[in-house]
């Protein structure tokens, strides 16, 4: 609502404006921009506003032309003019759609369609009030209104309608640099005591921003260079003014100002919609170009184009799917002759020549390819171009090898099936809907003793089922929800002898196409030995003294209490057999208790609450006859029938009160060996902080010591022998030890305390293992090594510290050269492992001991070998390092055998991101 009314008041504005700085004598202003903020105001409205806004624009343009001092009546002919100009526009450029658009070059002459009529409507209109009301000329008047407003529409109307974006690649600065000579092209143009004719410099500056910088950009600049046409000369400057010598009247002036912007729209507007236009044709050609080629390319179906040749049919260009199928490459097919690759009675040469005359559309068929590995495949061929010497085909490759065997695979589960029915050991039976017997498998005649035609059109009851159980199988053949008897049912089954069998039967129904069910497959299971087993289960049952057995039914009720129930509980069967629930065994505190943590009434679900899915073991406090407690520890299950239908529970329990003794006991001990334990921790932590404390008081003064040791060397004290600068060489040595020492204490202090922090950043690990390769040259001054690296060239990135990674490749090389005697070689080599990146130090050193090489990570440790030769070390730096790497999320390993060298591995995950190096 707040840009209408702002609209409306620019449209008051700039009636006004025009109004006031029309050149005298001249029958209408200069530029009437007001038209074509009214028309804009419209365009941007929804449609059902139009009516409304039109009415708006008539008041605000009558109002306009009154405050400029214009008659009443003369100002409401021009507002309603005005108004229904804006209204016929808006409504022409949005009679197809919600929306105006300005993207095609039909749009464009719509746009000028629309302006035009507009341009007549109102100039009929002003024409008839200047004419009927002022006295003034009609035809004159008429001429003038129409340029004037007609400019304006063309110039504002574009800003409110939808246009295309450019896609013309442009160079850097360029719409910075055309606006730039446009404006000034436009200000010299109409520059003060500026009167050569000029007027044609800004076209070839619009026509290039509607070569290059599209719809939007254009509408812009005419709005600007209208803009400044008439500002200027309104101030009677440029070629259109009316001057001091005369040479132009002021109607003149009018009407070459609104003829130059009319002409600038014509040109401009049109050439870049068409730009537009020709590049969205362009973009979907290359698009449809492209979604041919990948489906060409990427097509599950092999897609080959063929050409007629001498030899027949040749592969011009085939997809990747067809040169599989074909059995080869498609460099390799493309140019083969298509012919000999089919096994095919018809002949290719006829069918092209039929589907040249036209006699066919094309060829299907589905056949095997002439190839070593057999291979059933579907073809499809039809001309694609007849014109020309060499005629295009197209043909289409389906891989039916699969499709083939499956429809064997299909005849033969037939077979299959024919034969699993009949050696099936499940009694079968096929019935119609009403009950009779259509067929029956072998097994139903081994077990009932008949033959097959004797039952066959006997109803069930006859024959097999016997007549009491009738209503009971009906109700299973109708299938109806709410049926009393499940799809799956437990009956006898009469034989010829007369005897009976225990069958469970479940049944599927046949029906032809979805419709109407047409028989009833049974199928019956055996059941008679495993109701015996059942039996058996119940002696079992009763000769488990040692064990609770007590089974419910789902209300809780007791159906089950075994011997070794009755024996520790002290109940006979007869008193609790559905009579009472297992809560009445337990104690009533407990199963309060219980009922209380989970929410629930203390019952019987209380006792079963956990074992809704799975078995549930639990202790409980049982209350024996005589009043005597003792721990039962119960699992209780869920008893599910043949069906996985859960139809009660089953509880077992075993007297567990010494069990329970022993391992409080158990517990109590365990806790005093979690206080042993937290009080080692407190002294381990104690230790630690001791450590921390130590290395920081004693860092200062051997700090001090070193550096008053350098002092001495340097002679600042007075001039050194060659003994006392040997024995000052020793202090200082020794003083750097001790601040190494100290250095690698409390940095396993801080790690353990959790306060070691890491300053990661991508690092570029070239750089890491260059800078240990220059800290490491002191130590190879007068050593006979042969050290070596190897760097990549490209880039090996990782997210670190790059000075605790610096610390990692100088502590392994440094124990490398420490541990490696003279003559022998080093080696660190920097390797890109694509997820990771790999550091690996090699020696020919002494090695480790294969049953050290466990504790090599262990802070103080030091190997035999080591030891025993004297060599110096704290057995601090391979703990520290391991530390480090883990802090990175990387990991180190170690490869060694005794006096045969070390290798030492550091992987670490690679980043993307690249850092700048200076230099390596």
């Amino acid at each position: 609502m707040l840009h209408v009314v702002s609209i409306l008041g620019a449209v008051y504005l700039f009636g006004v404006v025009s109004v006031f700085f029309a050149p005298d004598g001249a029958k209408s202003a200069v530029w009437w921009p007001a038209a074509g903020l009214s028309v804009l105001l419209l365009l941007l409205a929804p449609k059902r506003w139009h009516p409304a806004l039109a009415l708006g624009v008539a008041v605000s343009s009558g109002l306009a032309n009154f405050t400029a001092g214009r008659p009443e009546l003369a100002s409401l002919g021009f507002g309603v003019s005005n108004g229904l100009e804006a209204y016929l526009v808006a409504f022409w450029l949005t009679r197809r759609s919600e929306r105006a658009t300005l993207q095609t070059l039909d749009d464009f002459f719509r746009l000028a369609v629309a302006t035009l009529l507009g341009a007549v409507t109102v100039g009929l209109g002003a024409g008839l009030t200047v004419f009927y009301i002022l006295d003034g000329p009609f035809i004159a008047t008429d001429f003038a209104v129409m340029a004037s407003h007609g400019a304006a529409v063309l110039l504002i109307a574009p800003l409110a309608m939808r246009v295309p974006e450019s896609t013309v690649p442009r160079v850097r600065n360029e719409a910075l640099l055309q606006w730039t000579l446009l404006i000034g092209a436009v200000g010299y143009v109409f520059s003060p005591f500026q009167f050569m004719a000029l007027a044609f410099l800004p076209m070839p500056l619009l026509v290039w921003a509607a070569l290059r910088l599209g719809v939007r950009t254009v509408t812009r600049q005419l709005l600007v260079t209208g803009v400044m046409t008439g500002f200027m000369t309104v101030q009677g400057w440029g070629p259109f003014a009316v001057n001091e010598s005369g040479r132009l009247d002021p109607g003149a002036t009018a009407f070459l100002v609104q003829a130059f912007l009319l002409v600038s729209a014509v040109v401009a507007l049109p050439l870049a919609v068409a730009i537009a236009q020709r590049a969205t044709v362009l973009e979907r050609l290359s698009a449809n170009e492209e979604l041919f080629r990948k489906s060409f390319s990427e097509s599950f179906v092999g897609m080959l184009l063929l050409r007629r040749g001498e030899d027949g049919l040749q592969i011009a260009e085939l997809n990747e799917t067809a040169a599989d199928i074909l059995g080869g490459t498609v460099d390799d097919l493309e140019g083969a002759a298509f012919a000999p690759m089919l096994a095919t009675k018809s002949s290719l040469d006829e069918l092209v020549r039929q589907m040249l005359a036209g006699e066919i559309d094309g060829w299907r068929e589905e056949l095997w390819l002439a190839r070593s590995e057999p291979r059933r495949v579907g073809v499809s061929l039809s001309p694609l171009s007849d014109q020309g010497p060499d005629p295009v085909f197209t043909a289409q490759i389906i891989d039916m090898t699969a499709t083939h065997d499956a429809a064997e695979r299909l005849r033969t589960e037939k077979d299959f099936t024919s034969a699993v029915l009949n050696t099936a050991n499940c009694i079968i039976a096929v019935v119609d809907m009403d009950g009779m017997v259509v067929g029956i498998n072998p097994t139903a005649q081994r077990v009932t003793g008949y033959a097959e035609d004797e039952v066959v059109g006997k109803s069930l009851w006859e024959a097999l089922i016997p007549e009491a159980d009738r209503a009971s199988v009906e109700e299973m053949f109708s299938g109806y929800p709410g049926s009393r008897i499940p799809l799956s049912y437990e009956g006898d089954l009469v034989t010829s002898a007369g005897d009976r069998r225990r069958v469970v039967w479940s049944n599927a129904f046949l029906s032809e196409d979805n419709g109407p069910r047409t028989h009833v497959v049974m199928t019956g299971i055996d059941v008679t030995a495993e109701r015996a087993a059942r039996n058996l289960v119940n002696h079992v049952l009763e000769a488990a003294t040692g064990t609770v057995m007590i089974g419910t039914d789902l209300d809780g009720t007791i159906t089950v209490f075994n011997a070794g129930a009755r024996r520790l509980l002290g109940h006979s069967a007869e008193e609790v057999l559905n009579r009472v629930t297992p809560t009445a065994l337990i104690d009533p505190a407990e199963l309060a208790a219980r009922a209380s943590e989970l929410g629930m009434e203390p019952g019987f679900e209380v006792l079963v609450a956990g074992a809704n899915g799975n078995p549930e073991t639990r202790d409980w406090t049982c209350v024996h006859k005589d009043g005597r407690r003792f721990t039962l520890s119960l699992t209780i299950t869920p008893v599910l029938d043949t069906f996985g239908r859960k139809i009660g529970y089953l509880g077992v329990g075993e007297d567990v009160t010494e069990q329970r003794r022993g391992q409080q006991v158990l517990v109590a001990t365990i806790e005093k060996e979690r206080q042993v334990v937290a009080r080692l921790r407190e002294l381990d932590q104690a230790k630690s902080d001791f450590v921390s404390s130590v290395s920081h008081e004693l860092r200062t003064p051997i700090t001090s010591i070193v550096g008053y040791t350098e002092m001495l060397k340097d002679g600042l004290a007075g001039e050194v022998s060659a003994e006392q600068d040997r024995l000052l060489d020793a202090v200082r040595r020794n003083g750097e030890r001790l601040i190494a020492l100290i250095e690698d204490l409390l940095t396993l202090s801080s790690i353990e305390a959790g306060s070691f922090t890491l300053e990661k950043e991508p690092v570029d690990l070239r750089s890491v293992v260059n800078r240990a390769r220059e800290a490491l040259q002191p130590l190879l001054a007068r050593r006979r090594l042969d050290v070596s690296f190897v760097i990549p060239d490209h880039a090996v990135t990782v997210t670190g510290d790059a000075g605790q990674l610096e610390r990692v490749v100088l502590n392994l090389m440094s124990n490398a050269v420490k541990f490696t005697e003279d003559g022998g070689a080093v080696s660190c080599v920097l390797r890109n492992g694509g997820s990771q990146a790999f550091v690996e130090v090699e020696d020919t050193g002494i090695g480790i001991p294969a049953q050290e090489q466990g504790e090599l990570f262990n802070r103080f440790f030091r190997s035999t070998t080591a030891q025993e030769r004297a060599i110096q070390g704290t057995g601090l730096g391979l703990s520290i390092v391991q530390s480090i790497v883990q802090s990175h999320g990387g990991e180190i390993k170690v490869a060694s055998e005794h006096l045969a060298g070390t290798v030492f591995s550091v992987a670490l995950p690679v980043t993307d991101r690249v850092p700048e190096l200076s230099s390596y």
